[in-house]
C-alpha cells in the first residue's frame, strides 16, 4: 500500500482444450472463456452437430475467428485507488457553496483523465465509510498518479486522501462507457490478509484471485465477476473483485464457504459500488458484432459507381479500394467521397487503413450533408480513425467535438497501425455503436431533439499529412 499525501508534496484456441481463451501478456496465466466469446461458442456447437463439410468449414473459420480475438492481451499492471475520508469541510472553514464547485472540479476531473487516457473508472461507494470512492488508473509511477490528482480540489485540500495499491489486472475486461452517462450498481470485495494468512504460493498473476476462491471461476466465465485482480504491493490488502450483482448478503454467504475464508487466511468485505454504465459489460448484454443479415455493396470494387466528390485529384480506385490523399504531397484539407442516397437506420461495415506522415486521419461520415462553406467539408457524425481518435464518435463541422470513446489502454491492444482495420458502424433511432477489430468502442445515445436521424454516408482524408485513407468491402444492411 502506498499513501499518497499531495499537500505535503510526497509521494490464447483448440475444440479439445474446450475452447478457452488464451489471456496472458507476460505471465503463463491459466486460460478462461470469457463472457464476449459467449456467442461465439455457442454458435460453434449449433455447427460442430452434424457431419457436412459445409459444417466443418464454417466451425473451421468461427475458430480462426476467435483465434483472432485470443490474440488480444491485457494483463497489466494498473494502479487501484482508494479515495478516503480526510479533513471535514466544516473544519477547515469551507463553505457548502464552495463544497459544492469543488465537488463538481472533482468529478470533471475524471472525465478530464478518462479524456487523456490515464483513467479506466471512478465512482463512489455506498455506505458512509472510510472510503468514500474509488479509482483505477492506467499509469503507475507516483508522480504521474500524484499529476492525475492536481486539478482535484478535494484531494489537494484533503478532504480526500488517497491510497493506492498496483494492480494486476486483464484491462480487456473493461468495455466502453454508455454516452450519455448513466450510473449503475455493482459489488466491490475487498480481500484482506486474515489471521491465518500465509502466502500466495506462487508467482502473482492477473488471475491470482481465482486461487484464493476456485468456486469463483464459473462466475468468471459467464462474467457476474467483472473483473479481478491481485495488489503486488505485499501489503494487508490483497486485491479486489467487482461483482455485477448488488446481492451482498448471496455474494457473502458464497464467499463463507471458500477455504480460505473458513480457515481465516482471507477477510472479505462488501460494499456497493457505483460506476457509470458500460465501464464494464453487462453479463445479460451481448456486446459483440451483431450477426449480418441481408446486405448490398456500396462499393463495387473497382469503379466510382454510386460515389460522388472529387474523383479526378483527390480520390482514386486502387486494389479494390476507394484511396483518398496521396502519400508524397501533403493533403492541402479535408475531402470526402460520398455515397449516393440518403440512409437512416443501418449496418454499415467496412475495412479500413490509414498511412503516411504528419496528421494521418480520417473517418467514415454518418447521417451527414455536404457543407455550404467551405464547399469541401461535412457536417454530421464520423466514425473517426488516426492516433488518438481510432474508435471514437466525432461531430464534424457541428458541434466539433468527440461525443464518445473507449479506453486508450483497449485501444492500443486492437488498433492495426498501418493494416486494415474492420469497422462495424450501426445506427438505430438516436442510438450509434460502433465496433472496432471485433470490441464495442462507442455506444451513444443522442439526446439533442434537433440532431437528423437521416443523412449521407461519406469517407474522409483529413487534411495536414502526407497521408493515405483507405476504403474497401463496403457493404450496407437497412434496419
Amino acid at each position: 500500500m502506498t499513501q499518497l499525501s499531495f499537500n505535503s508534496r510526497s509521494e490464447n484456441l483448440s475444440p479439445e482444450e474446450g475452447m478457452r481463451v488464451h489471456c496472458q501478456i507476460s505471465h503463463p496465466a491459466p486460460e478462461c472463456i470469457g463472457p464476449r466469446n459467449l456467442l461465439a461458442i455457442r454458435r460453434w456447437k449449433r455447427v460442430c452437430c452434424g457431419t457436412s463439410m459445409k459444417r466443418l468449414v464454417w466451425a473451421a473459420l468461427i475458430l480462426a475467428a476467435l483465434r483472432g480475438q485470443a490474440e488480444i492481451q491485457g494483463i497489466q499492471t494498473n494502479t487501484f485507488v482508494f479515495l478516503n475520508t480526510g479533513v471535514s469541510p466544516k473544519d477547515k472553514g469551507i463553505s457548502n457553496e464552495e463544497v459544492g464547485k469543488m465537488q463538481t472540479q472533482h468529478v470533471g476531473n475524471f472525465g478530464a483523465q478518462f479524456s487523456q487516457g490515464k483513467l479506466m473508472a471512478a465512482g463512489p461507494l455506498g455506505g458512509g465509510g472510510k472510503t468514500r470512492g474509488i479509482v483505477v488508473l492506467a499509469v503507475q509511477a507516483p508522480e504521474q498518479i500524484a499529476e492525475c490528482f492536481k486539478p482535484d480540489p478535494y484531494v489537494q485540500s484533503g478532504i480526500l486522501e488517497v491510497e493506492t495499491h498496483p494492480w494486476l489486472v486483464d484491462v480487456m475486461k473493461f468495455s466502453t462507457p454508455k454516452v450519455p452517462f448513466q450510473m449503475g450498481q455493482h459489488t466491490l470485495c475487498i480481500a484482506k490478509k486474515g489471521a491465518n494468512w500465509k502466502s500466495w504460493g506462487t508467482e502473482l498473476r492477473a488471475d491470482s484471485m481465482m486461487g484464493l476462491f476456485p468456486s469463483l471461476k464459473k462466475e468468471v466465465k459467464t462474467g457476474e465477476l467483472l473483473i479481478s485482480g491481485p495488489f503486488t504491493d505485499g501489503g494487508d490488502q490483497l486485491g479486489v473483485m467487482l461483482f455485477y450483482s448488488t446481492n451482498k448478503a448471496e455474494i457473502q454467504a458464497r464467499l463463507d464457504m471458500e477455504a480460505s475464508v473458513a480457515r481465516g487466511e482471507v477477510q472479505v468485505a462488501l460494499v456497493s459500488q457505483y460506476l457509470g454504465k458500460g465501464t464494464f459489460p453487462d453479463p445479460h448484454e451481448d456486446i459483440s458484432v451483431p450477426k449480418p443479415g441481408k446486405r448490398r455493396r456500396l462499393f463495387d470494387g473497382k469503379s466510382f459507381a454510386g460515389w460522388e466528390g472529387d474523383t479526378n485529384q483527390m480520390w482514386r480506385v486502387e486494389n479494390g479500394a476507394l484511396v483518398g490523399g496521396g502519400l508524397k504531397e501533403t493533403v492541402a484539407h479535408n475531402d470526402f467521397l460520398c455515397a449516393s442516397g440518403e440512409f437512416k437506420n443501418f449496418d454499415l461495415r467496412l475495412k479500413v487503413k490509414l498511412e503516411g506522415t504528419g496528421f494521418v486521419n480520417g473517418g467514415i461520415q454518418l447521417r451527414s450533408q455536404r457543407a455550404k462553406e467551405p464547399a469541401f467539408e461535412m457536417v454530421g457524425y464520423q466514425a473517426d480513425m488516426g492516433e488518438g481518435y481510432w474508435g471514437s464518435l466525432y461531430d464534424e463541422s457541428r458541434r466539433r467535438k468527440t461525443l464518445a470513446f473507449t479506453h486508450a489502454a483497449i485501444l492500443k491492444r486492437i488498433v492495426k497501425t498501418n493494416d486494415w482495420n474492420d469497422y462495424v458502424i450501426r445506427c438505430e433511432g438516436p442510438r450509434v455503436r460502433l465496433w472496432l477489430n471485433g470490441i464495442l468502442t462507442v455506444d451513444y445515445t443522442e439526446d439533442e431533439k434537433d440532431i437528423p436521424m437521416s443523412g449521407l454516408i461519406g469517407i474522409q482524408i483529413h487534411g495536414g499529412g502526407k497521408s493515405e485513407a483507405s476504403y474497401k468491402d463496403i457493404t450496407i444492411e437497412e434496419l
